[in-house]
């Protein structure tokens, strides 16, 4: 190209650079309120160098600017950092919720609570003792012991009820995990073939991302990502996300008999450990022992969590009152 023609080119590559960079910023600007949207920077470069002989030798001539990439404005720690505090926040919102409903289960500090219930009952006592041969009084006990007897009963079965609730909810996020691993190995593949020519996958990448932050709400993973822009996702040591491949997990009793579910890795019967977000929340709020009837606990009848409550305000002689007792611990053993 002669050197006549340089300040064309010049102004050329110029104008070109210049479009590119307004392309970039309206591209920042229409999806400032996208969901997981990155910030984009285009990186300006210096363009080629013509060289040509003078009179005073040979002298190079620039000739104008080039777009060297167009790169997100992301740090990776920061990336890391937020992923960790984003499981924390996942596992203590699932412990909130459990104990918000329970706080509502159990009523405190309204009047409907146990402990207003247990009040009563106790006052009831304090009347009988206080005239113990009244009829009325007795009636009285008995009324109150009966209320007791059936506002705890009452709230055994709302305890069962969240309990199962919970169980049902891990199977559910399981399913949530399978489905964003599922994604996440799809646009690894898109995001490889996008990249094969040297351009970057900007979008696609923030899509991953924000399905990554996602998953580590809901579960601890360790994520790798490799030279070829593919990234690999561990759970307690199994490949979750392997490049283009994904493995399940699916919900299945710790042992046979048991009602409550675990992770497991598809296609085999491995447990896979839980060590925070949402599903550690869930399964520590759920607990490991059932309070029904007829549960196992390490392939043994449950009775732990059994409890008989009688109450007997008739003429008894004590010799009655512990043949009784002794029938009922019977019933337990």
């Amino acid at each position: 190209m002669g050197v006549s023609f340089a300040s064309y080119e010049i102004a050329r590559s110029g104008l070109t650079v210049n479009e590119r960079g307004l392309y970039v910023t309206g591209h920042n600007i229409a999806n400032v309120n996208t969901q997981g949207y990155v910030r984009q920077q285009a990186m300006i470069k210096n363009g080629p160098v013509e060289t040509v002989l003078t009179r005073a030798g040979l002298m190079q001539f620039g000739l104008g600017a080039d777009i060297q990439e167009i790169r997100q404005i992301r740090h990776t720690f920061l990336d890391n950092i937020y992923r960790q505090e984003n499981t924390t926040l996942g596992y203590w919102e699932a412990r909130q919720k459990t104990y918000i409903d329970l706080q509502a289960i159990l009523g405190e500090p309204m009047n409907s609570g146990l402990q207003n219930v247990l009040n009563q009952f106790w006052d009831s006592w304090q009347e009988l003792a206080k005239e113990p041969d009244s009829l009325t009084v007795r009636a009285l006990v008995r009324q109150r012991s009966e209320a007791l007897v059936q506002h705890i009963n009452h709230l055994g079965e709302q305890l069962d009820r969240l309990q199962n609730d919970l169980n049902n909810e891990i199977m559910v996020r399981i399913d949530e995990i399978n489905e964003i691993t599922r994604q996440i190995a799809k646009l690894n593949v898109t995001i490889l073939k996008n990249e094969v020519s040297g351009d970057t996958a900007s979008d696609y990448r923030d899509q991953r991302n924000t399905l990554i932050d996602r998953l580590t709400k809901l579960v601890k993973v360790d994520v790798i990502e490799m030279q070829d822009g593919q990234v690999d996702i561990t759970m307690g040591g199994y490949f979750l996300v392997q490049k283009g491949v994904s493995t399940d997990l699916y919900a299945a009793e710790r042992k046979t008999g048991e009602n409550f579910y675990v992770p497991k890795l598809a296609g085999t019967d491995i447990e896979v450990p839980v060590k925070g977000g949402i599903l550690k929340g869930l399964m520590e709020s759920r607990g490991e022992v059932s309070g029904a009837i007829g549960s196992y606990e390490n392939g043994t009848p449950n009775t732990k969590a059994d409890v008989v409550f009688y109450v007997d305000t008739s003429t008894m002689s004590a010799a009655d009152a512990n043949a009784r007792a002794a029938a009922y611990e019977a019933e337990l053993m």
